[in-house]
């Protein structure tokens, strides 16, 4: 059970060495243990290949012998393992002083600036790309809104005109109703015109010749009047209109005649009493006359100085309108009624 826990183990680290030496490329002389290791697991193979399987006491010689024939193995190691230290320390040694001069940092310092310039670029056109996805999409949820402004702005024109275009169709029928209401009552006003008209005509006829028979029946009666009046009378009123024509000649006759007698005393002009009376009426007309154009005087001054009031009452309610007016949108007062007589 040993010896095949043996081999298993031995094939396990052969096959670690083999992808070791594959991908690592060591060679023999390097690492002498894997080297040994191998051969050992060859020789293993072998033996199984060709004889039987080893007994225990082989197994355990061959444990024995183990430590005698892998002595050397061991002391080359340690010497292998010195000289790696001492290598990895003077490659460490080398790295920190080359890591310590002025041409190290100035790589590093332009590796660093390198790869911060190109995080930042990258940064950067992230940032941008970012920044451009960020402006696209803004620039479509504006235009989306645009849109749907418009679409709104659109209909609410729409549903603007459509109410007015109703209004419009509702004012044209009432208009049109109207019209038709007012022409039927043109045509009742002409029938009715022409209805009153039709009546009046009759009505004048009808009294055109009701005067025309009662004219003739009362000349008729005149006649018939004239008729039965005796012949003395009708002669004694021709004279009396007769008269009036001669009594008229006769009474200018006769006022000429009086003219003389009535002016006899015209000599003694301040003594007749005619003349006294007509001095007497020529002196109270005078002062009639005077009284009155006083009173107009007054009258006329007084009606001035209420037309002077007025104007000035006037003036300051035009002021107060024009004042409101300006201040604020009052309906401006009807205006007065002069009082009577101050026109």
């Amino acid at each position: 059970k040993k010896l095949a826990m043996l081999s298993s183990k031995l094939s396990i680290a052969e096959s670690y060495n083999d992808g070791v030496e594959e991908d690592n490329d060591v060679s023999s002389d390097r690492d002498p243990f894997s080297h040994l290791l191998r051969c050992l697991v060859r020789e293993i193979q072998q033996h199984h290949a060709t004889c039987c399987p080893p007994t225990v006491a082989d197994c355990a010689d061959a444990m024995n012998r183990f430590p005698e024939e892998y002595a050397p193995v061991l002391h080359e190691l340690e010497g292998v393992q010195d000289a790696r230290r001492r290598l990895d320390q003077d490659r460490i040694d080398k790295n920190i002083v080359y890591l310590d001069s002025d041409t190290m940092k100035s790589a590093l310092l332009s590796i660093l600036k390198q790869v911060l310039i190109l995080g930042l670029n990258q940064d950067l056109s992230v940032n941008i790309k970012e920044r451009i996805e960020s402006d696209m999409l803004i620039d479509k949820l504006l235009s989306t809104r645009l849109d749907i402004v418009q679409r709104q702005l659109v209909s609410q024109v729409e549903a603007g005109f459509k109410s007015l275009q109703d209004e419009l169709d509702e004012a044209k029928e009432r208009l049109r109703i109207a019209s038709e209401k007012l022409f039927q009552a043109e045509v009742d006003a002409e029938i009715q015109l022409k209805e009153l008209q039709n009546q009046i005509n009759h009505e004048c006829d009808r009294c055109q010749e009701g005067l025309l028979i009662v004219s003739q029946d009362r000349f008729k009666e005149d006649i018939n009047f004239r008729e039965t009046i005796p012949d003395q009378l009708l002669s004694t009123w021709r004279i009396l209109n007769d008269e009036k024509d001669v009594m008229q000649g006769i009474q200018e006759e006769s006022r000429y005649r009086l003219l003389p007698l009535e002016h006899s005393d015209l000599n003694d002009v301040e003594s007749t009493v005619a003349q006294q009376k007509i001095r007497e009426e020529m002196a109270d007309l005078i002062r009639q006359l005077e009284e009155e154009t006083n009173e107009r005087i007054k009258e006329e001054k007084a009606q001035a100085a209420k037309a002077r009031a007025l104007t000035d009452a006037l003036m300051q309610g035009l002021e107060i309108v024009n004042r409101n007016m300006y201040a604020s949108p009052v309906s401006s007062p009807r205006a007065e009624e002069p009082p009577a007589g101050t026109e």
